[in-house]
Formats: structure tokens, C-alpha cells, sequence
């Protein structure tokens, strides 16, 4: 339903708020049974090719009442290459695991939409815990205030170290720290004035096997 409000949305009035005013008038049908609305054990993946040919199928019906606002057929497809395999390296640097997809904002993009500035952005040296696979980095940034704001943090592993396996060492904490003067906060929540500076570091990850050598 989601994908025909966007394809509708496109053609209609791109400015239009995605909220249920803009579905209200818009009747979605798909066959119980259909690829579109699958019933158990069908199998399911690739929601993105399927989503891509569904926007140009409604895409293409809105052109027969108003060519002059539609595109033609995007290419229709979303190709992937899954590779597996062994790694024998030490973890990578920097990168949420399992169940997340978080972006790493670039810093020239986060300054010019926001009154912020990075200070530090870096890998944690020794953050990741020693073993015959080291574990992964963890990272800092540090935010400077340029105007006054509130702020929200959450994190974990602030204690509690990821855990290493097989002989290998834990990873570091997790850490949150402020410039002096900045007032405590309440529930992970706080503000800060202009000038005033929040460091934030992720925790490194836990090393795999037993270190063959001091940790690099």
C-alpha cells in the first residue's frame, strides 16, 4: 500500500504530507494469494524488485490520464549479489552489526543542516578486544553547540563490555562525557548551550581466539 501511495504521490502532487489524508482516497486491491499479498508458506523476499515494478504499473495507468506529469518505466529492478564466506581478518571498524541499518552521516552534511560542529570523528584505538581476530572498533565523535539545543542520548554496553570468545578479549565500554558547565541530565535527556561539547563513544567489539601476540 505504502509503495502505490508513493507512486501516486509522484504524479499527483509531489508536496503532498504522507499521511492518511493522501491514502484516504486511494483503493489498494491485491488477490489474497497474489505476490502482492501472500498467504503462508508462500516465500517471500526481494520486496524491493517487487515494489519497483508495482511503481511503474501504477505509474504507467496514471499516464494514460496525464502523460505530461509521468516518467517512463524505470529500469524495474533492484540487482543484488549476496556473497558468503570465511574472513579470516580482525572485525571491521565502525559498523553496527545484526539488526540495524544506521547511516554514518558525513560530517560536511550534518554542519551544513545543522547548528552543530564536529570536533573529533575517529576510531577508538585499543577499543577492539584482542584475540587472533581482533574485534572491531568502536568510534568517537564530538559535537560542539554553535546554538542552544536539547539532546537525547541512548546507548548500552556503558558498563557491561562485549564479551570475547574462544580465549579472545572483551571490547571496550561505551562512553558519553561533557564539557564542564553543562548541566546534568535528567532520563538521558538534557540541553546544551552554545559552546558547550558532548563526546560520544561506542563500545569496540570482543576479540575472537586467543591473542597469538600483544594486542596491535
Amino acid at each position: 500500500m505504502s509503495n502505490v501511495y508513493y507512486a501516486v504521490k509522484t504524479v499527483v502532487d509531489p508536496t503532498i504530507l504522507p499521511n492518511s489524508g493522501l491514502a484516504r482516497p486511494i483503493t489498494v486491491t491485491a488477490p489474497l494469494g497474489t505476490v502482492m499479498n501472500a498467504t503462508h508458506p508462500a516465500a517471500v523476499n526481494g520486496r524491493t524488485s517487487t515494489c519497483q515494478r508495482a511503481a511503474d504499473l501504477v505509474i504507467g495507468a496514471l499516464a494514460q490520464a496525464a502523460p505530461e506529469r509521468c516518467i517512463a518505466a524505470g529500469n524495474g529492478s533492484c540487482a543484488t549479489a549476496s556473497f558468503a564466506g570465511a574472513d579470516p581478518k580482525d572485525g571491521l571498524d565502525g559498523v553496527h552489526v545484526h539488526m540495524t541499518n544506521t547511516s554514518n552521516l558525513p560530517v560536511e552534511a550534518l554542519e551544513v543542516e545543522y547548528p552543530l560542529t564536529v570536533l573529533r570523528y575517529e576510531l577508538v584505538d585499543g577499543s577492539g578486544g584482542a584475540g587472533r581476530s581482533r574485534g572491531g572498533m568502536g568510534l568517537r565523535r564530538v559535537y560542539r553547540a554553535e546554538a542552544e539545543c536539547h539532546l537525547r542520548l541512548d546507548g548500552s554496553r556503558l558498563l557491561t563490555p562485549p564479551w570475547g570468545l574462544e580465549g579472545g578479549h572483551p571490547g571496550g565500554c561505551g562512553a558519553f562525557s561533557f564539557s564542564d558547565g553543562v548541566e546534568p541530565f535528567v532520563g538521558g535527556a538534557g540541553r546544551l548551550r552554545a559552546g558547550e561539547t558532548v563526546e560520544i563513544i561506542t563500545p569496540g567489539a570482543g576479540g575472537y581466539g586467543p591473542p597469538a601476540e600483544p594486542d596491535r
